[in-house]
């Protein structure tokens, strides 16, 4: 006989199976930090292993709540079947699947695309990302079967269905590397005017990651060197090195010292490589092919 009494009753142990998750998931977090809290997490390799780790952590506890709510409803359509003898009630119960089906299929796309992501392993939790198509760049501060919740540079949180992310860009490091390039006349001069202005930027996690430093002098000639500076900016900042330091380079440079620039270039010597290996490969599919045409 039908029960809602019963029904209640299982939806509420669901939600308390939910909210034990979360606690436990909590408490599982707080003792990975307090181990980990002497531990140099500067270093690569342990940022990704708590990165990997925190997102499993989120991963688990949005799979339990999912499994708790999804069992309580099945038992909740037996309560309403009541036996198979009743075939009004089976007809109702297959009614209530009919629209229960249709109201979870988005949740359903988005709980597929959210474990393809996480298998694939797209992104994990702390980790810099942009999505092209909506515009939108932050960092991961939460990750689930369902939705992947960003944090700006601005302080706004923005939340988005798994479903609805078809690609992302991702920045493993956390912050954009910039090299500038500034050609001027005159060595000792250019140097100081690049270390100068470098000293008086501001230095933190949303604003330069790592201050302007002088990575190569290249002589040119007796009158013209090139000098090379690289910068760490958090992502969405890069105005800072393009902008303001290389504004204060042209403002405090006495008159006549920079003869070009200055230029901002993106670095990442990961690319670089891959783009090396591949323009050596085409270098070398250029050397053989004339020749097997030229046989043939």
């Amino acid at each position: 006989m039908f029960d809602p009494v019963v029904i209640v009753l299982l939806f509420a142990a669901a939600w308390l199976v939910a909210r034990a998750a979360a606690w436990v998931a909590l408490r599982v977090l707080v003792w990975n930090d307090r181990r980990l809290a002497e531990s140099d997490l500067t270093q690569a390799g342990r940022m990704g292993r708590l990165k990997r780790r925190e997102t499993q952590v989120s991963i688990v506890r949005a799979g339990i709540t999912y499994l708790g709510f999804g069992t309580a409803a099945v038992l909740s359509v037996g309560q309403l079947i009541g036996g198979v003898d009743r075939l009004t009630a089976l007809a109702g119960a297959s009614f209530l699947l009919i629209l229960v089906g249709f109201a979870i299929q988005r949740v359903l796309t988005d709980i597929i695309a959210g474990l393809a992501m996480f298998i694939e392993r797209w992104y994990s939790v702390g980790d810099t990302i942009q999505i092209p198509m909506h515009e939108l760049q932050g960092i991961v501060e939460d990750v689930s079967l369902r939705h992947t919740r960003l944090r700006t540079l601005d302080g706004e949180v923005i939340h988005i269905h798994n479903s609805q992310i078809p690609s992302v860009r991702v920045l493993p490091s956390g912050a954009k590397e910039l090299q500038l390039e500034v050609f001027v006349t005159d060595r000792e001069q250019g140097v100081a005017a690049i270390d100068s202005v470098a000293s008086i930027l501001p230095e933190g996690p949303t604003t330069f990651v790592r201050r302007p430093h002088i990575d190569r002098v290249d002589d040119l000639s007796e009158s013209l060197f090139r000098i090379s500076a690289r910068a760490a900016v958090a992502p969405g900042r890069e105005w800072l090195v393009d902008g303001f330091f290389a504004d204060l380079i042209r403002e405090r440079a006495e008159p006549g010292l920079i003869a070009h620039g200055p230029v901002t270039l993106a670095v990442d010597e990961s690319a670089a490589r891959s783009y090396a290996r591949a323009s050596a490969a085409t270098r070398r599919t250029g050397e053989w092919w004339p020749s097997l045409t030229r046989a043939l």
